[in-house]
């Protein structure tokens, strides 16, 4: 099978690949949904609102985790196993990971900056309240949904949203999309701002389209240097589960939601040395 599908042209990959996730995805929704209703069978298959208010894990498990193992995981595990990428996983590469980690810390604590001008954009352009009123309803949702810390659901949903999306987004998202397009393009920037600008759309949460951007060529970055798809893995998953914790017990800090200078700028600073150490740094000692 790995011969065939080195065969086909880039774009037929693509499609394979995106196919596999499609049937896997249903596939894998109608098992989910047939044993959830044997085990639950006091629980309307019809009423989406009664699933997630009365049966929050039982939501979980029909509506978030098909769709992350099957139309994504899948797709990246294969991919990871047929192709013949030029992105080539070697052994550990500490300086990569310790790179990797501080260029995590210093994107997430530049998000709230992301956010503003993200905010900033939409304003300007008239669709800030109507996408700050979807918002709402989503994170009121989500909320509702994990619960408190001490339920159930929120601890499959720190499993399915925190750790398996981690892995699931990282395999499609880096893995497949990313090194694919590098292997193909052999432009690093152009796989980078293509998988991330691709990353952040498929979210459809444009109030923090930017965010997301900048989060998903860090990520890129991290796979590219670290040489390593688990050290974004691990990343990924922990923002995640910081953000469901943060949601669940709605205690969201104060730096998070404005501009606290005392972040920004020794972020900013420390981003500058990150990518200078890693861009430019190599180019003039050459």
């Amino acid at each position: 099978m790995k011969d065939r599908f080195q065969g086909f042209s880039p774009f037929m990959q693509l499609i394979v690949l995106i196919l596999i996730g499609a049937v896997s995805f249903i596939i894998l929704s109608m098992l989910v949904a047939l044993i959830t209703s044997s085990l639950y069978p006091s629980m309307p298959l019809d009423d989406i609102m009664i699933q997630q208010k009365n049966f929050p894990v039982q939501f979980m498990m029909m509506y978030y985790f098909p769709f992350q193992v099957g139309f994504l995981l899948i797709p990246g595990i294969l991919f990871a196993l047929w192709s013949d990428s030029k992105l080539k996983l070697r052994k550990v590469n500490i300086k990569g990971i310790s790179w990797s980690v501080l260029l995590f810390v210093s994107i997430f604590l530049l998000l709230p900056f992301f956010s503003e001008i993200n905010i900033w954009f939409t304003e300007s352009i008239g669709v800030f309240k109507e996408l700050e009123q979807q918002k709402i309803v989503s994170d009121a949702q989500m909320s509702e949904l994990l619960g408190s810390t001490s339920d159930l659901s929120f601890w499959i949903g720190v499993l399915i949203i925190g750790v398996i999306t981690g892995v699931s987004e990282e395999f499609a998202f880096r893995r497949l999309l990313f090194g694919h397009m590098l292997s193909y393009t052999k432009q690093l920037w152009v796989s980078l701002i293509g998988s991330a600008f691709i990353f952040a759309i498929l979210h459809f949460n444009y109030l923090q389209f930017l965010p997301l951007f900048t989060f998903g060529l860090a990520l890129g970055m991290i796979y590219y240097f670290s040489v390593n798809i688990w050290t974004g893995v691990i990343l990924h998953g922990l923002n995640n589960i910081i953000n469901l914790w943060w949601l669940s017990t709605e205690s969201f800090p104060t730096w998070m939601e404005n501009i606290d200078p005392k972040t920004t700028i020794p972020s900013t600073l420390l981003l500058m040395g990150l990518l200078y150490y890693q861009f430019f740094r190599k180019r003039t000692t050459t």
